[in-house]
């Protein structure tokens, strides 16, 4: 898709549908903000460097794939620099985006490509291990 304002709204609906269509409803929230702020990120920062032909600048792949329980996400962008995590004061308009990715991805991590033309942010979303309902409870009064 285009790097621009519209990306984030595009890739939320596009996370929305295949992981409705695949039953993994229950992994939906936690996918789709990943997904939105990764893909925020992307168009904010994920900038081409000026020496990129024109059909290839400003660029982003959103990939999600799954498998027993886990959902993979991946978005690729056109800039080498890699994702910086940093502190965010109580004040600040934003600079939250990796720090909720953290919060809610089992694990994530990125990586540029070999070629130095940009790099993919991966992150994947488990469904727990243990169920709430299947614990056994007691008590005493």
């Amino acid at each position: 898709m285009d790097s621009d304002d519209r990306a984030p709204a595009i890739a939320r609906a596009f996370t929305h549908k295949t992981l409705s269509g695949w039953g993994l409803e229950d992994l939906l929230d936690r996918s789709l903000l990943i997904v939105s702020e990764l893909t925020t990120n992307a168009e904010r920062h994920g900038r081409t460097p000026g020496n990129v032909p024109e059909p290839e600048r400003e660029r982003i792949t959103v990939t999600l794939a799954a498998r027993e329980g886990v959902v993979g996400i991946e978005v690729e962008d056109n800039s080498p620099s890699p994702p910086v995590l940093k502190p965010s004061s109580p004040d600040a308009i934003g600079g939250r985006g990796l720090l909720l990715v953290q919060a809610e991805a089992d694990y994530w991590m990125a990586r540029p490509h070999e070629d130095g033309s940009g790099k993919r942010v991966l992150a994947i979303v488990k469904r727990p291990t243990v169920d709430i309902a299947d614990r056994a409870t007691s008590a005493i009064e």
